[in-house]
């Protein structure tokens, strides 16, 4: 909740994920914080897939399109469907591994784990509300923008007035 709070105190302000988790450790907090990550060592262990791996991923989606393709041409709908269940997984991890604009994701870098906690705690906390208040966890889930960089980010024709 503190992250929230920080980021509905400065509508349109871009965060930092470590700024976020520097700031939510206080009293009487709980959720993560600095000391709830691990320590970052000499640096990162490089991209989350390398050269080899991004080629293999590519191979084997291609071969699961030629067999998606095949089995609905011969009509056998299990193979197909146990196809398209392989191709939704690659699918994921190959979005698990790369960022916004194809950027690849590192592995192990401070940065990285802030961001999973952060936007982990973030989604929880907008859940939460939502479930007390429907239009106010609506109106966060649309404004609330995760990722390496959070913000708060208000239509400015239909400004919110908050109160504490």
């Amino acid at each position: 909740m503190r992250y929230l709070a920080r980021l509905l105190a400065e509508p349109g302000r871009e965060q930092h994920v470590l700024d976020l988790v520097a700031s939510g450790k206080g009293p009487g907090t709980s959720g993560v914080g600095p000391d709830d990550l691990p320590p970052p060592g000499p640096g990162d262990a490089g991209e989350l897939l390398d050269a080899r791996a991004k080629e293999a991923y590519r191979r084997r989606l291609a071969e699961i399109d030629e067999d998606i393709e095949e089995a609905r041409t011969t009509g056998d709908d299990e193979r197909a469907a146990r196809a398209d269940a392989e191709r939704d997984f690659l699918v994921r991890e190959l979005a698990r591994a790369f960022g916004l604009g194809g950027r690849a994701r590192r592995a192990g870098s401070a940065s990285e784990r802030a961001r999973a906690g952060v936007t982990r705690a973030l989604r929880q906390a907008i859940a939460g509300l939502g479930e007390h208040h429907p239009e106010l966890g609506e109106h966060l889930d649309r404004t609330v923008r995760t990722g390496t960089y959070c913000a708060y980010l208000p239509d400015p024709r239909a400004p919110a007035g908050w109160t504490s």
